[in-house]
């Protein structure tokens, strides 16, 4: 790890204590182009290290008008402390205390929620309000659930800037990340010139891209993110790798949550529901985030099932998973 002086792309200078900071075992995925397909984007990957203080890092090859696709090379970075305070405590122990999760079992659907959304603009104010919109949307659709379960609830920070610098560290490089999720400041940053770079103006990607890291913001209110990091502590590269499989598969599945939960109503037609949930499948399978077909499996798992329960990836068998 470098200084805040050095590359941007590492997070800040390790503290004496090193019991204090939590690094995963998984620190590097370069991502090949995805399957050809006639959607009109891709969304290759979607990056994060499973730990308290957490960058999950959106990674994203676009369709250009030519028919091609670019490819990013993705680095999966972040430095943990101690669990936050307004978070539960961390269950720990083996991978059955984390299925146990209260927000997991029994599970809890999510209210049908008429979204206000803004039509999708590019323009700075355009883009922070069709989001800042979109995460209200969210708070109606996962507040319910979270409060249902006992469990504490916060609105998550919104940042479009360009260079952001979170409590996390600093952004990845332009050229590794799109959109990320910090934990610690409980924040998602969609850098603007990112987004649209990778993006354009296609409604189904920003949405899914917003309730995949949103879902990460559930996982980290519920305690799941702590859980897995206390899981991690024991864990070999192995289990490692499939820990951070099945929390982005989860978090895939919760956007699928929510997009059936809107779908159909309000700003949301059923037809962009179905195309930002399906748009999973449009990734390049990897050790960190599950192949192909699970990826999209598991979205559609929320999608149709309409319930927490159905998104306890810690509950699966391994090969669901991989």
């Amino acid at each position: 790890m470098s200084s805040p002086d050095g590359d941007p792309r590492h997070g800040p200078t390790l503290p004496v204590n090193y019991n204090e900071v939590f690094l995963s075992q998984v620190s590097v995925v370069t991502l090949a182009p995805p399957p050809r397909r006639n959607s009109p984007f891709v969304l290759v990957a979607v990056l994060s290290i499973v730990l308290v203080g957490v960058l999950s890092i959106a990674v994203v090859g676009k369709v250009t008008s030519g028919g091609t696709r670019t490819t990013i090379e993705g680095h999966a970075l972040a430095v943990g402390e101690q669990a936050l305070a307004d978070t539960p405590k961390a269950d720990k122990g083996t991978l059955a205390d984390v299925a146990a999760n209260k927000l997991l079992t029994p599970g809890a659907p999510l209210p049908q929620v008429d979204c206000a959304l803004p039509e999708l603009g590019t323009e700075a104010g355009e883009l922070d309000a069709y989001y800042r919109m979109g995460i209200a949307c969210l708070d109606q659709a996962w507040r319910p659930a979270l409060t249902a379960a006992g469990l504490p609830f916060r609105s998550p920070g919104l940042n479009i800037d360009d260079a952001p610098r979170s409590k996390c560290g600093f952004a990845p490089g332009e050229d590794e990340a799109t959109a990320f999720y910090c934990a610690r400041d409980k924040i998602i940053y969609m850098p603007r010139k990112r987004l649209i770079r990778d993006a354009g103006d296609e409604t189904a990607y920003h949405l899914a891209v917003l309730a995949h890291e949103y879902g990460h913001h559930v996982q980290a209110l519920a305690g799941i993110l702590g859980a897995v990091n206390e899981r991690e502590r024991q864990a070999d590269e192995d289990e490692t790798l499939e820990l951070s499989r099945r929390t982005e598969l989860q978090a895939n599945c919760f956007a699928g949550m929510f997009l059936a939960a809107v779908g159909g109503r309000g700003s949301v037609d059923a037809d962009l529901a179905e195309e930002s949930a399906e748009s999973f499948e449009d990734t390049q399978g990897t050790d960190t985030h599950g192949t192909r077909e699970n990826q999209l499996v598991w979205a559609m798992a929320g999608y149709d099932g309409k319930s927490s329960a159905s998104c306890n990836t810690f509950a699966a068998p391994s090969p669901k998973v991989e």
